[in-house]
């Protein structure tokens, strides 16, 4: 029992000091706008991809144009916004460091045939 409390303070400690999962604190955030209004769009697709990510991961802003990816590992990103009456833009060559956020303003310019469906 003895020898057990002494080993018991060594295991908590070797424990504490282990890595945890690859999650990490960083993130890319940002405002989709409209470049002539300048109004917030609503319901834009963000999507993100990178090599360090196993699959791409997609959002939709918010009332105010606000989108978020949260627990990023560090590597290079791209981000590409579409919206149904906007042309699509791409954001590539984005690098994120450990700890760090990043943040993008982003105004899209509008398609006047978006949102347009043809029918023959």
């Amino acid at each position: 029992m003895r020898s057990l409390l002494h080993v018991l303070p060594c295991l908590m400690l070797l424990l504490a000091s282990a890595p945890t999962s690859a999650q990490s604190d960083s993130a890319i955030f940002g405002t989709v706008f409209d470049v002539v209004t300048q109004q917030p769009l609503a319901d834009a697709l963000v999507t993100l991809r990178s090599p360090v990510l196993q699959e791409e991961r997609v959002v939709v802003t918010d009332t105010q144009g606000h989108f978020r990816f949260p627990k990023l590992p560090p590597g290079r990103y791209a981000l590409r916004f579409e919206h149904l009456i906007y042309y699509p833009h791409m954001r590539t060559d984005l690098e994120l460091r450990e700890g760090r956020s990043l943040r993008a303003h982003v105004e899209l310019v509008p398609d006047p045939e978006g949102g347009v469906i043809s029918c023959y």
